[in-house]
């Protein structure tokens, strides 16, 4: 048997096809990160929900396992802060060491709570339960709970961050099935202030000052937030299909739906759609980096200019559905058996922009973070291979 060494120096699983080069990306500069003490503290890395840690030291040339775990069978998307990885699974919110793996406690309110994918702020996690339709609000270090709250409908959206920039308050978004949109003081999970959506909340994005929801039911509700007053709804939209994610930028929303393509909202006009990708190429909720999104659909990885759709670049093969996410000049794709790393700008004309493959045997990655200088990829546990979660850094 080949050693894991021997199967990343070949490239893990190869790409099927070719990346096709079409505009100029490198205006937007990206550099290496240089900063190996980096936090992730929410699924998608930040409120704006960009994925990308720009500063992130991570693996660019290859890489190497730091450590591996076994938990359960099935394992969310991790989130890291303050040296700790933060592990949803079927049966418990599970804290790691992100240096060397060990586990430093577990939170579980029932047999099987699946917990959603976390946020930790201020030294608090918060944590809903999906099985028992409750939040949860647990110490970082050592996860005792400080306070829950009991749901009306079924909670299954991972809870969100009202946090960031003109924010003086912080307040932590919870959203259930009823449609029930709730913004709580962290300190006390008291309710701050709450509106009704129709359909249940899928997806919160905030970019100061505006909040975005998106529901099962398609549709995207734009907010006003100031301070900690009720928010103002500006508009709504309806996409094909349940959201799955809301990227905020500059030139619009772009928006993620089950079964429906990358959809770009105009974000001064009501929210008209201002350009669609191919669903073949961009269904995941995306990166957004410089003046571009990552995405990924059944068969290709590519980079969309924000302000008109256009393609920079594509990488024609067969992606698993976890979301990308990216750190420095690098970006990271989850595919069928391995995780493969590309440069952001594409590697110009005479590259093929992809700088390694790391074998994930069994495949069924859930989700990818960037934080302590490493890469975190989590998985289903299978026959094949009962890991479920790698600390890959870089080799």
């Amino acid at each position: 048997m080949p050693s894991r060494r021997q199967l990343l120096a070949t490239g893990g699983a190869a790409l099927t096809g070719a990346l096709a080069g079409c505009l100029d990306i490198g205006e937007d500069r990206f550099s290496p990160g240089s900063d190996d003490d980096t936090d992730w503290p929410l699924p998608r890395g930040d409120p704006g929900n960009t994925a990308y840690a720009p500063d992130a030291v991570a693996p660019r040339e290859g890489a190497s396992e730091r450590w591996t775990h076994e938990e359960g069978f099935d394992v969310r998307t991790p989130v890291v802060a303050d040296g700790t990885a933060y592990v949803p699974t079927a049966e418990a919110l599970v804290a790691l060491d992100a240096t060397d793996g060990a586990e430093q406690w577990r939170f579980s309110p029932g047999d099987q709570p699946w917990p959603a994918p976390t946020v930790v702020h201020d030294g608090t996690v918060f944590v809903t339960a999906s099985d028992e339709d409750e939040m949860h609000a647990l110490d970082a270090e050592s996860g005792d709970e400080l306070w829950s709250l009991r749901g009306d409908g079924h909670v299954h959206a991972s809870p969100h961050l009202l946090a960031g920039r003109l924010t003086d308050e912080p307040s932590v978004l919870a959203g259930d099935a009823n449609g029930r949109v709730a913004a709580l003081d962290p300190a006390t999970g008291e309710a701050v202030w709450t509106v009704d959506l129709f359909g249940a909340v899928r997806a919160f994005a905030y970019r100061a000052p505006m909040l975005y929801v998106g529901t099962s039911s398609g549709e995207v509700s734009v907010f006003f937030v100031q301070e900690r007053d009720r928010p103002r709804e500006r508009w709504r939209r309806q996409v094909d299909g349940a959201v799955e994610g809301i990227v905020p930028t500059a030139n619009g929303i772009a928006v993620s739906s089950f079964g429906g393509p990358l959809v770009n909202l105009n974000g001064d006009a009501a929210g008209a759609p201002s350009w669609t990708a191919e669903e073949r190429r961009a269904g995941s909720t995306p990166v957004h980096a410089g003046s571009w999104f990552y995405s990924v659909g059944y068969d290709a990885a590519s980079a969309t200019r924000s302000y008109d759709g256009e393609v920079g670049w594509r990488a024609s093969a067969p992606f698993g559905s976890a979301p990308p996410v990216a750190a420095g000049d690098t970006l990271y794709v989850a595919g069928e058996e391995a995780v493969h790393a590309f440069d952001l700008d594409g590697g110009g004309p005479l590259s093929d922009g992809k700088r390694f493959s790391y074998p994930i045997p069994g495949g069924g990655i859930q989700g990818l973070a960037v934080a302590d200088g490493a890469l975190f990829a989590a998985r289903e546990s299978s026959e094949e291979n009962g890991t479920t979660l790698y600390c890959l850094e870089p080799s």
